[in-house]
């Protein structure tokens, strides 16, 4: 018997947004939720937040009341609460075990930890979230390219290395609290985690790639005006090694979107990244870039800087509650006179990506398809300071191929029952350097775009060490209950010519599938 509805998480707890939750509470808004909110596979009701074109996924899930500690529902593990309800804590274990085998050599991953949130307070308090794991894996060979060559684990921070032939260690911790204030018009969040703005597959403003960083974001929502401002604090590239105090770099992103119609939005975004140091060589944040308002180019160009600045345009379009186009366009940097008259000149550095989902496709229920393009010229994220690239712990904040290359990315999920299947499939053609000190093609974004050139008019797409890229991806889940799955997982990668192939089975609990499609 129901009692009564019970706010659990008043004040917008995120969840991860690579997360099983995110993903549903992102697709709710074309199934029928926002008509029929009550969920009864999941047994409770489900509320989809303000942000959510941001992928920044805000939930707000109001649960049947029960005594029980365990199980309160489906998804919470451990359930506690004061008997007036003004605070409430969940707590979630999180496994990812996972064995698989490439040619002669063994793969696995080994993922134990805690995921906990809730809130203090009542409807006026804060929420929070943190995840925290201990991790062992042993990559593919594909990718054991970044940790040799690049000085990093791909999405994760400081590591090290593990037994023999590519396994590393690493510690991974994601927390941050959040706060309303007028009248929930402005909602505030404070931690370490990573951030996603668009609704693609990738991003080519700012994507979920690199490990997460510090942060403080402020959302605000008035009528059908949104504005979100996201300070940030990102460690610099260099050598990972420990007991040494990383080079700090820093970002100002904002943006501010209309909703032109309910299913129409429009975005404006300005991003700088940034470095200072003082007498004793310490990074410090510009408190110039702390105003919420002003466009921060007026203010870069001001203090005569030379900050990394890139603007972009985000829109999506919603389809008869079925379909969304959407797309993006980024300018790092370009001479209107230049685009028409030397359309090669290297300085031209701009990407753009335009994709569509349907979701429910052909109203079978659950069969979602994606189909992306994405493109990126030469140099583009890249800075004459190195240390003001577009990147975080030498990892790309946009894309993971970095720039100089174009890519095509198709997706179906499709679930039956307590079964799904995953294929996601990726196509890229890139021009890269032939040796990562060697002539500059703009494909590495960590170097200077001065670091030997090649061309100053003659920049074109794929220049370089012409390479072709096609991944695919295929997973088998079956899930016993909420949140437990188990997976077999099969991934073929063509690089040139020259095949890989692996596969793995694993059990997971709370926790997202890793991704290789890069």
């Amino acid at each position: 018997m129901i009692g009564f509805c019970q706010s659990l998480l008043a004040q917008w707890v995120y969840f991860p947004i690579e997360s099983e939750q995110a993903y549903k509470v992102y697709k709710s808004q074309w199934d029928g939720f926002s008509n029929s909110p009550y969920d009864a596979a999941q047994n409770r009701f489900v509320r989809l937040g303000p942000n959510s074109n941001t992928k920044s996924f805000e939930i707000e899930v109001l649960a049947k009341k029960r005594s029980k500690l365990f199980y309160h529902q489906p998804d919470q593990f451990y359930y506690l609460t004061d008997s007036s309800n003004d605070w409430q804590m969940v707590v979630n274990p999180v496994f990812h075990f996972s064995g698989g085998k490439q040619a002669n050599q063994t793969l696995y991953r080994n993922t134990r930890g805690a995921e906990i949130y809730g809130q203090i307070g009542g409807e006026k308090g804060v929420g929070f979230y943190s995840l925290f794991t201990e991790n062992q894996e042993r990559y593919p060979e594909a990718y054991l390219f970044a940790k040799d060559s690049m000085n990093y684990v791909p999405n994760e921070w400081f590591y090290k290395n593990y037994q023999k032939q590519g396994a590393v260690d690493f510690f991974q911790a994601r927390a941050y609290v959040t706060f309303s204030t007028a009248k929930n018009y402005i909602k505030m969040q404070f931690g370490h985690d990573k951030h996603k703005i668009g609704n693609g597959y990738r991003s080519l403003i700012l994507s979920d790639f690199a490990p997460q960083y510090l942060f403080f974001k402020v959302n605000t929502d008035v009528k059908r005006f949104h504005y979100q401002n996201l300070f940030t604090q990102f460690i610099d590239r260099g050598m990972v090694q420990g007991n040494t105090l990383y080079p700090k770099k820093f970002g100002a992103f904002h943006r501010l979107s209309f909703d032109i119609r309910r299913n129409l939005q429009i975005g404006v975004n300005e991003m700088i990244l940034f470095d200072r140091s003082d007498s004793s060589m310490r990074s410090q944040f510009d408190l110039n870039y702390l105003n919420p308002v002003i466009f921060y180019r007026a203010i870069e160009s001001s203090m005569g800087s030379k900050d990394n600045s890139l603007m972009a345009l985000d829109a999506q379009w919603t389809i008869r509650n079925r379909y969304q186009v959407y797309g993006q366009m980024l300018i790092d940097e370009f001479k209107l006179d230049y685009i028409k008259d030397q359309p090669n000149w290297w300085a031209n550095k701009y990407a753009y990506q335009i994709g569509a989902r349907a979701f429910n496709l052909a109203k079978i229920q659950h069969l979602d398809v994606l189909l992306e393009y994405n493109r990126v010229r030469p140099y583009t994220y890249s800075h004459g300071i190195p240390s003001q690239s577009y990147s975080h712990f030498n990892q790309p904040l946009a894309h993971p191929l970095g720039s100089n290359f174009a890519e095509t990315v198709a997706q179906v999920k499709y679930q039956y029952k307590r079964w799904g299947i995953q294929w996601t499939g990726t196509y890229a053609k890139m021009g890269r350097d032939s040796f990562l000190n060697g002539r500059n093609y703009g494909t590495n974004i960590l170097r200077s775009y001065d670091d030997k050139r090649v061309s100053d008019f003659s920049s074109t797409m794929y220049m370089g060490k012409l390479t072709k890229l096609m991944v695919n991806d295929v997973v088998i889940s079956y899930q016993p209950t909420q949140h437990v799955s188990f997976d077999f997982r099969v991934n073929s990668r063509q690089n040139n010519g020259i095949q890989t192939f692996w596969y793995s089975f694993g059990l997971r609990i709370n926790t997202a599938l890793r991704q290789f499609n890069y």
